[in-house]
Order: C-alpha cells, then structure tokens, then sequence
C-alpha cells in the first residue's frame, strides 16, 4: 500500500514538473524569436542606413528603391544557425520545427515552431509569418496575422 501511494506522488510531482519544463521551453523559444526578429529588423535598418551614405550610392542600390523586398537572413553578418534557407510557404511542412525560411514570392520571413500547440492565435496557425515592407524610409518587418505565443503577442 504505502509503495503505490509513493509511486502516486512520484508521478504527479513528475507530471506537474514535465508541465512547467513545457512552459519555460515555450517561453525560452519565444524569446528566442524576439530575439531573432529584433536582429532581422536591425539589419534592415543598417543596410537603408548603408545605402544612404555617399560612398556606399555608387555602388548599392538602396533597399528603399528596390523592387523585391530583400532577405533579411542575407544581410545578418553571422547566418542563423536555424535558417533552413529560401522556402516557400506552400513547402513548410518539410522544414524541421524551430527553423526559420524566407518566402522571396511574398517577401516574407516565417518561423515554424518546435510545438505548434504553443500559438494561441490565430487558429490553426503552422508558422508565424512577418511581411518586409518597402516604405519610402528602412525596410520594415510586419507581422501578416496577430500572433499569440502561450498568451503573449508576438511582435
């Protein structure tokens, strides 16, 4: 009797600690992608900066005067360890979770999660997706949908 009801407890303490371990892996991927996007928009950022300098006008196109949006992966100095390249999003299903891709028909940067079930929002929702916006000033990078990580927009 007194094994059973140890081997109870030993469960239920294992479950509610496999419970919590989900959550802060959800919310250390999270921050992760925060983290990522923040890079990507800094990059953009740079390279309009770049290409606004006097020197740099002979030889660059600015990103404001291009015509296709550019990839963002492309302007980082170090490539992102989880950047499984240029994929369209019709093919996301074969990219591995945790993995970022660019889509150039759209030009937009997508992110497959390890575990889908952590999007809240929108329903049924694969990957989050942000659109690089050509405005007349730097590049911006928008979220396509309001996204909902574990109850926490992701912007």
């Amino acid at each position: 009797m007194e094994w059973g009801v140890l081997a109870v407890c030993i469960a239920l303490v294992t479950g509610v600690l496999w419970r919590y371990g989900q959550q802060v892996r959800a919310q250390s991927e999270r921050a992760a992608v925060q983290s990522t996007l923040g890079a990507l928009r800094t990059a953009l950022v740079l390279d309009y900066v770049r290409g606004m300098l006097p020197a740099a006008k002979k030889t660059v196109v600015p990103v404001a005067q291009a015509t296709t949006p550019p990839n963002p992966f492309a302007l980082l100095q170090q490539a992102s360890v989880n950047y499984a390249g240029e994929v369209p999003a019709a093919l996301l299903q074969e990219v591995a979770g945790g993995s970022w891709v660019f889509d150039k028909r759209c030009g937009c940067v997508g992110y497959k999660p390890q575990d889908v079930a952590v999007l809240d929002a929108p329903a049924g929702a694969q990957a989050v997706w942000f659109v690089v916006e050509l405005t007349g000033a730097a590049p911006q990078l928008r979220p396509l949908q309001p996204y909902v990580w574990s109850g926490v927009p992701l912007e």
